[in-house]
C-alpha cells in the first residue's frame, strides 16, 4: 500500500511538473513571436519615415510613392499577424497600436516635414512601450530580479534619447533662425552625452566609424557659432543617430531574451534609414 501511494504521489509530481513545463514553453513561445513582430514593426516604421521624408523632400513620384505603399502593405500583414497570435485579453492593444499605423500613413503626402516626424516619431515610440511592457513581463514572471533592474535601467537611456533625438530633428527646418540654431546647438549637446552613456551598454555601435562621425559632428554643432551643416546633412546626421539608438536597443533586447528564452533573429538595422 505504502508503495502504491509512493508511486501515485511521485507521478503526480512528474505529471505537474510537465504540465508546468509545457505552460511555461507555450508562455516563452508567445511572448517571443510577439516581440519578434513589434521588432519587425519598429524596423518597418523607420524605413517608413526615412521614405516618405525622401518623398517629401526630394522626389514626390510614382516610385516613391509606390515604395511607402509598398512599406505601409507590409506594416498591416504584420500588424495582423500580431493580433491574431496575442492572446485574447491582448488583443485590443495591438488594435490600438494598429490605428496608430493606419495613422501615421494617411495623409502623409500632405504633412510638413515636422509633423511627418511627430507622428512616426509618436508611432515609433508607441511600438517600444509595447516592447518594453513586454519584456518588463517577461522577466517578472522569470523571478529574475536583477534582470528587471539592469533592463529598466538601459531602457530608460534608450528612451531618454530617443526623446532628445526628436527634439533635435523638430529643429532642423528653422535652423536658420538664431533661436532654432540655438536650441539645435542645445539638443546636439544632449544627444552626444545620451550616446556617451549608451557607449557603457554597446560600445561596438557607438565606437563604429558611424557613432565616431556622429559624436564629431554633434561636437562640431555644438561648439560653431553659426550654423555648420545644411539641412539635408543634418537628417543625415539623426539618421545614423536613430540607427545607432536602435542598434543598442536591439542589442538589450537581444542579451535578455537569450537569458530567458532564445536570441532574437538576427536583423539589418542599417537598411532602416536607407532611401
Amino acid at each position: 500500500m505504502f508503495m502504491l501511494i509512493s508511486t501515485i504521489v511521485v507521478l503526480a509530481s512528474v505529471y505537474a511538473l510537465f504540465h508546468y513545463s509545457q505552460k511555461r514553453q507555450k508562455s516563452n513561445d508567445q511572448k517571443f513571436e510577439t516581440l519578434v513582430l513589434l521588432r519587425e514593426l519598429l524596423q518597418l516604421s523607420r524605413k517608413h519615415r526615412a521614405a516618405t521624408h525622401y518623398a517629401l523632400t526630394c522626389k514626390l513620384s510614382t516610385e516613391s510613392v509606390q515604395r511607402v505603399n509598398t512599406l505601409y502593405q507590409s506594416m498591416m500583414t504584420a500588424s495582423n499577424r500580431l493580433i491574431q497570435k496575442s492572446p485574447f485579453d491582448g488583443r485590443p492593444m495591438y488594435r490600438i497600436y494598429q490605428l496608430k499605423i493606419k495613422a501615421m500613413h494617411n495623409d502623409w503626402q500632405t504633412r510638413s516635414l515636422v509633423r511627418n516626424q511627430f507622428i512616426h516619431g509618436k508611432t515609433i515610440r508607441h511600438n517600444m512601450l509595447l516592447m518594453d511592457e513586454l519584456m518588463i513581463t517577461w522577466l517578472t514572471e522569470s523571478e529574475q530580479a536583477e534582470l528587471v533592474d539592469d533592463y529598466h535601467m538601459e531602457w530608460l537611456q534608450v528612451l531618454d534619447a530617443m526623446e532628445t533625438l526628436t527634439k533635435l530633428r523638430m529643429c532642423i527646418p528653422d535652423m536658420d533662425k538664431q533661436d532654432e540654431f540655438l536650441r539645435a546647438k542645445f539638443y546636439a549637446d544632449q544627444i552626444r552625452r545620451h550616446l556617451n552613456r549608451l557607449a557603457l551598454i554597446c560600445p561596438l555601435s557607438i565606437g563604429s566609424p558611424t557613432g565616431a562621425r556622429a559624436l564629431q559632428t554633434l561636437t562640431d554643432i555644438h561648439d560653431s557659432e553659426q550654423r555648420v551643416i545644411t539641412a539635408t546633412a543634418m537628417y543625415e546626421l539623426t539618421s545614423d543617430i536613430s540607427t545607432i539608438i536602435a542598434q543598442v536597443y536591439d542589442q538589450i533586447l537581444s542579451r535578455m531574451t537569450e537569458t530567458l528564452y532564445l536570441p532574437l533573429p538576427e536583423i539589418s538595422l542599417r537598411l532602416a534609414d536607407d532611401h
